[in-house]
């Protein structure tokens, strides 16, 4: 059986890119400066080495830099910058806690790292990327995802000049097979790793490979094969003299001692971790140096030592405030009060262990008070039961028939309650997934109705245009016919100032109607395509002297089918509209990607920007926009500061819309 000491432990985990968020003063001018140069190459490696310093200070600054670096990548078609740009930016969201986003960073990033005929050169890229996968999904439970990435490391790593990743990538699966009580295939991975650095450079892998292998032994109780692994361990910690790996090496010592059952030893090792880590100012060390010491004198039969020493770990952990520990110190506490035959703190102990336990997990509470609440009532009922078999001897027959009654009570309560825990899961987990498929449903119901009323509107937008184009401009040029043949006839009409105003009048209005009918059905996009008609708009609003548009399309931009492209070409033009309108920008970007069956469209400003915190940032022009969007499978997001201009950015899965 597992101790406290290597529950869930990590042996050793690669580190992820973690980024802090410590404020720096960034050399405004500088990024300034490498902004206006000419977007090449050169540029983007100006970019990289200014937000070098802040990959461990500011990962707002070095975020908003590597977007750069991830524009200009893309804009030169530079796959492998483009990849390093992903890395970077998927390490920011991991710092940020956004594990999802980090993943899906990382994943973008191997797409544009892993091309054939580039892989090698970013093969540790590569490696780190899938590790950072690896990391992640073990901690937020996706198990198959995170074997499979460190799967793809391992694979990748050996034979690489890359050793010392490779090791950690052996150690990281030994620990994850341990975790899940794979104890061979664990022990084989912390062999791998102790024997592939046989030039022993690495004191450290060996002392955690040797300790990884004693745990795995130690929980398939192997003991005196465990035993060497855990001494050699303990002999290269010395060798080193550092307060930390001696702590490694005596920990696991004491846990092997503590499951071989030999009080002795382990009480030994125990106290030399608690110097060490002592020495060392770890607290964590220090509460397992006192929680083994304390398992020690359980083995050889030292309750009040072990409660003493159990009272010192609960000291310092109230002190420093570890909640995770505390709560096996009051567990191991109410057992050793219980054992010393103190029921009632042996129960108030219990109590705090349920208290920090549930705070931690999500178990129920009011049921384990009631069954220690009632073991202790049976405790004290035994007791009076005992007082009173001593003073009246001859009624011990019914004293025994009332003991039976009370755990037979007992135990149909206890089964009541578990059939009614049982119930009741059931019952919730049947009423969560019902909500789930219900809100699921909603949602799909409400794109569908989104769906069909942009339809609709395109509809009734194509019907008003073809109207406008045939009746009104008709009637418009037949009107003008009309006045042409009346100045024909009478020469002295056709001079006359009201005359040409009305055909002035005409041919305006002619014009108009051209061009509204053009705006709520463009030509050019049934004829040319979405590509086409985006490039003749932004030409078209495009102006030097008032706001210069740069339109810049890459990758193979094929035909999409007409409803899609009309709702794509409606809302860059509501988007561009609004920076016309109201960013006061000079210079506005548009870019259009198509690569595999993605499309993204980027659309900059260097405006007023707005502040996306209040409420009127997110009013029903943005929100009309998302949902339109996300009806098509696809999403926005808008970054904006005030007097900082505006990015959005719309990114849509183009698999159904190809013709």
């Amino acid at each position: 059986m597992k101790t406290n000491l290597f529950m869930r432990q990590q042996l050793i985990c690669f580190c992820l890119v973690l980024l802090a968020t410590t404020a720096l003063h960034a050399q405004d001018a500088t990024l300034r400066n490498i902004l206006a140069a000419k977007d090449d190459t050169a540029k983007v490696k100006r970019l990289m080495t200014y937000a070098e310093p802040f990959k461990d200070t500011d990962g707002d600054k070095l975020s908003k830099v590597y977007r750069e670096v991830l524009k200009i990548s893309t804009k030169l078609k530079d796959t492998p910058r483009i990849g390093e740009a992903w890395f970077v930016l998927a390490g920011v969201e991991t710092d940020r806690a956004n594990d999802s986003a980090a993943i899906a960073g990382y994943q973008t990033a191997l797409r544009y790292l892993e091309s054939p005929n580039r892989k090698r050169d970013h093969l540790e890229m590569i490696a780190k990327c899938y590790m950072n996968i690896n990391a992640i999904s073990e901690r937020v439970g996706n198990l198959e995802l995170s074997v499979q990435s460190l799967n793809k490391a391992i694979s990748l790593l050996e034979g690489s000049p890359y050793k010392r990743l490779l090791y950690n990538c052996y150690l990281n699966m030994g620990n994850m097979l341990y975790n899940l009580n794979e104890y061979d295939k664990a022990l084989s991975y912390f062999k791998k790793a102790q024997s592939s650095d046989s030039e022993k450079k690495d004191t450290l892998l060996h002392i955690t490979a040797y300790s990884g292998m004693s745990a795995c032994l130690t929980g398939q109780k192997k003991y005196s094969e465990a035993y060497p692994n855990a001494m050699q361990a303990l002999k290269l910690a010395k060798l080193t003299n550092n307060s930390y790996h001696l702590c490694l090496a005596h920990a696991y010592l004491s846990d092997l001692f503590i499951n071989w059952e030999k009080g002795s030893e382990a009480i030994h090792h125990a106290k030399e971790l608690s110097k060490a880590a002592t020495e060392a100012g770890s607290v964590p060390y220090q509460l397992i140096g006192l929680m083994c010491l304390a398992d020690g004198y359980k083995l050889t039969g030292g309750q009040v030592m072990r409660i003493s020493y159990l009272n010192k770990a609960r000291q310092l952990a109230q002190e420093k405030g570890t909640v995770a520990q505390l709560y096996h110190i009051y567990e191991a506490l109410s057992d050793a009060y219980a054992l010393h035959g103190d029921p009632s703190r042996a129960f108030d102990f219990y109590k705090k262990y349920i208290y920090y336990r549930d705070s931690i997990s999500n178990e129920n509470t009011k049921r384990s008070v009631s069954e220690m609440e009632v073991k202790y009532r049976t405790a004290q009922k035994e007791k009076e039961l005992s007082q009173q078999k001593l003073q009246i001897s001859q009624k011990e027959v019914q004293l025994q028939r009332s003991r039976q009654t009370t755990t037979y009570s007992i135990a149909a309560t206890l089964l009541a309650l578990l059939v009614a825990a049982s119930v009741y899961w059931h019952y919730r987990n049947r009423r969560r997934l019902h909500e789930q498929q219900l809100q699921t449903l909603q949602r799909e119901k409400e794109l569908q109705l989104l769906q069909a009323a942009m339809e609709g509107e395109e509809k009734e937008r194509s019907r008003i245009a073809k109207d406008l184009h045939d009746g009104v401009a008709g009637m418009l040029a037949a009107a003008k016919m009309q006045l042409s043949s009346l100045s024909i006839k009478n020469d002295a009409i056709k001079d006359t100032k009201e005359f040409t105003q009305a055909v002035k009048l005409l041919d305006d209005s002619s014009q108009e109607v051209r061009l509204t009918s053009h705006n709520l059905m463009p030509e050019i996009l049934t004829q040319h395509g979405l590509e086409e008609a985006l490039r003749r708009f932004c030409n078209n609003i495009s102006n030097e002297q008032v706001l210069k548009i740069q339109y810049d399309a890459f990758g193979v931009i094929g035909r999409f089918s007409m409803g899609f492209e009309l709702t794509v070409y409606r809302i860059v033009q509501e988007l561009l509209n609004n920076i016309v309108k109201h960013s006061q920008a000079t210079e506005a970007t548009v870019q259009l990607n198509v690569q595999d069956d993605f499309l993204s469209i980027t659309i900059e400003d260097n405006g007023i920007g707005f502040d996306k915190t209040k409420p009127m940032s997110s009013g029903t022009g943005l929100n009309s926009l998302r949902h339109r969007i996300q009806a098509m499978n696809g999403t926005l997001e808008i970054d904006a500061q005030p007097e900082q201009g505006m990015t959005a950015f719309i990114g849509i899965d183009i698999s159904n819309y190809k013709i």
